[in-house]
């Protein structure tokens, strides 16, 4: 009799379920519970990565998941940023 694994979207949910539950209703701060309901985000739209790498535990993909998300955002911004940053030195030339 051998045992059966959960598929990982069920253990997904599950997880999901006692994160909720347990951790992000003890998160103080109302802009930290918004930042973990955009890594669930990020988490569900990355199942199909998350599923693909069976040699990592749940919990370590949905960290690597968040930390890949968070680099988007980083560079994102610093694209912005510099786009801003080129804005700015076109006016300031204009004005001079």
């Amino acid at each position: 009799m051998g045992r059966t694994t959960p598929a990982i979207r069920t253990s997904f949910q599950d997880l999901l379920k006692r994160m909720r539950d347990e951790y992000k209703v003890a998160l103080l701060s109302r802009g930290r519970r918004a930042a973990f309901d955009r890594l669930v985000e990020a988490w569900s739209a990355e199942m199909g990565a998350i599923s693909h790498a069976e040699s990592f535990s749940l919990t370590d993909l949905l960290l690597l998941t968040g930390a890949v998300d968070n680099r988007r955002v980083n560079e994102e911004l610093a694209i912005r940023a510099s786009e801003l940053e080129r804005r700015l030195a076109s006016v300031e030339k204009g004005v001079n």
